[in-house]
């Protein structure tokens, strides 16, 4: 495993007061727009390289800005592969293969030197020596082990990135990257061809142009009146190679074009697409002319921004791939497409209001241990979970047992409440299995997003109980449970070893609990469990599954997409058999 920078505490600066944040190889910040994940990716930045803080910077200028960083995965190997004097510089201050470091700025504007790099030395007994400040080498050591980090904001000028030859700017860092191999090649040739201009045009040249002999002496005519015995020559300093480069940009041919155009004539999603693909380059660049144990930073304000969900797609294995090669990639994004179902995992939701500032919800990797200490159930769990990345981008989730909520509840949310599951900021996740229901609602409540569950009848007699939903006693279920064994074999219904339906050649056990729900007699039963269950974020549809309820006669696609269509076309309440149910559904989840 390589080196990576594993933790960060940020304090006082910009929008964070006092935030700890986990990182990986390959980290997801998500957020809504002005929630701080950019003044993340800036403090990381910060803290691997000093610059002066200003006051915008201070989220309270009477105290300092710092952050603190852990670095994982220093090993023997990566030491005896730096230089001796970064070596140790360094080797002291780590115990366990892990580094503690910290910088300080105490108020706005500061002068650098004073801006302080504190490591934590693992040697000291005394806490209030436990942090040395600035050690001798220990900043060149640290640039050792993480080179230029590469920052790309989300609102930068595209085009003058990849256009604009400065040394900030992604187009000027490849052309710094690969000017001195040029000096070295073709140094001779080229010092010779300016030699030529220097010739011509500077004031000392050897074969100046009359032209601007001509124009020093017209001149000089004039300055003899008002200063005698003093002249001028007119200097045209010859460029070096540097200042040649500096001049460089991006020409743009397509295809059956011979003539190249300025960036600045494509659209943004060209542009960005562009940007990204130098990003990469430069980052393969300096990963081959580097020493190759080092990592380097990448930080990204929305790589997906203005490109089409194929363009994402790319962008995101690219970044993944370079993660897996010697590159920590932070990120913020607003796009699903930016993650893949491993990625969910070490995703951070980042949020923000007026007491906390910004602050993290805890992470899927960090919720299910909690949760779930079997092995092998945490692995199932977080699959299931994982598949809806779409909860990572949500204020609020809905879990759905089967399919046909999967494809009729966003149009029929839609046409009942008049607002949209986006708009409500909702996710609807289909769970692996109902068997999860309280597991995955316990993950969630543990990340602090708001869940409610809709299942279907059988769940409160085979899994409500077992998850701690209702009691085992509960009169109203074993009032239902008598009943049922009474009408079981009039109605061809078998009972299992748990006394509740079970599947045989002539009624499966879905029917089963249709026809129980049917009896009219339990009516009172089911609406007391109902209320119980909804005080527990919990519907279940009385009637046996949703199917039921909305008058549909099968679970084919052709059969949800004929449904959408008709609470499209027609008032939704003549088209559904239990109108009142599914608006009270549809009330108690949007509420």
């Amino acid at each position: 495993m390589p080196h990576i920078l594993s933790k960060i505490t940020i304090t006082n600066y910009k929008s964070i007061i006092n935030q700890e944040f986990e990182l990986s190889e390959f980290t997801p910040l998500i957020g809504y727009n002005n929630a701080g994940k950019t003044n993340i990716l800036t403090a990381i930045k910060w803290l691997l390289r000093r610059s002066s803080l200003g006051q915008e910077c201070f989220h309270d200028i009477a105290n300092p800005v710092i952050v603190e960083g852990i670095i994982n995965g220093i090993d023997a190997n990566l030491l005896q592969n730096l230089p001796q004097n970064h070596r140790n510089a360094i080797s002291t201050f780590i115990v366990n293969e892990t580094l503690h470091l910290k910088r300080i700025q105490n108020q706005p504007n500061e002068s650098a030197t004073n801006i302080k790099l504190l490591i934590r030395d693992p040697n000291s007994t005394n806490p209030a020596t436990e942090w040395r400040s600035n050690p001798a080498g220990i900043d060149n050591a640290l640039n050792a082990l993480f080179p230029d980090p590469i920052h790309i904001g989300a609102m930068e000028n595209a085009e003058e990135d990849v256009s604009k030859s400065k040394q900030g700017t992604t187009i000027g860092k490849l052309l710094a990257e690969i000017i001195e191999p040029i000096e070295n090649q073709y140094g001779a040739q080229v010092q010779q061809t300016l030699q030529g201009l220097k010739d011509l045009l500077e004031a000392d040249g050897q074969g100046r142009a009359q032209e601007l002999d001509a124009f020093d002496l017209a001149v000089n005519q004039k300055i003899d009146t008002f200063f005698p015995n003093v002249n001028i020559r007119l200097h045209v300093p010859t460029p070096e190679l540097k200042d040649v480069f500096s001049k460089g940009t991006i020409k743009v041919y397509e295809h059956q074009s011979p003539t190249g155009r300025d960036v600045s004539s494509l659209g943004h999603g060209a542009q960005r697409s562009i940007q990204m693909a130098l990003v990469q380059h430069l980052s393969e660049i300096k990963r081959n002319n580097q020493n190759p144990v080092t990592t380097t930073l990448l930080l990204i304000d929305e790589p997906e921004l203005y490109l089409h969900p194929q363009a994402i797609e790319v962008v995101r294995n690219a970044l993944k791939i370079l993660s897996t090669q010697g590159y920590q990639i932070i990120f913020s994004t607003h796009s699903a497409l930016m993650l893949n179902q491993e990625d969910v995992a070490n995703a951070i939701l980042i949020r923000k209001n007026i007491p906390l500032g910004t602050y993290k919800r805890q992470t899927l990797k960090a919720a299910i241990p909690q949760i779930e200490q079997n092995a092998p159930s945490q692995l199932e769990l977080m699959f299931s979970l994982s598949n809806a990345s779409n909860i990572l981008f949500s204020e609020r989730v809905i879990l759905t047992e089967g399919r046909t909520e999967q494809r009729i509840f966003p149009k029929l949310i839609e046409t009942v409440s008049g607002r949209t599951l986006g708009l409500l900021k909702y996710a609807l996740v289909k769970q692996g299995g109902v068997t999860n229901t309280r597991k995955s609602m316990m993950v969630l409540d543990a990340m602090d997003l708001p869940t409610k569950a809709i299942v279907d009848l059988d769940y409160v007699f085979k899994n409500a109980v077992g998850d701690g939903f209702l009691q085992a006693n509960n009169p109203d279920l074993l009032a239902i449970r008598n009943h049922l064994a009474q009408i079981a074999v009039a109605n061809n219904i078998t009972l299992g070893n748990d006394n509740w339906p079970t599947s045989n050649p002539n009624v499966n056990a879905a029917n089963a609990f249709s026809i129980l729900a049917a009896e009219q007699q339990i009516y009172p039963n089911i609406n007391n469990l109902h209320t119980l269950l909804v005080g527990q974020n919990i519907w279940f549809w009385k009637s046996g599954a949703i199917e039921n309820h909305l008058g549909l006669t099968g679970k084919t696609e052709q059969i949800w997409a004929a449904f959408v269509n008709q609470i499209t076309q027609n008032q939704w309440q003549t088209v559904i058999a239990d109108p009142n149910g599914i608006q009270d559904c549809v009330t108690w989840l949007t509420t």
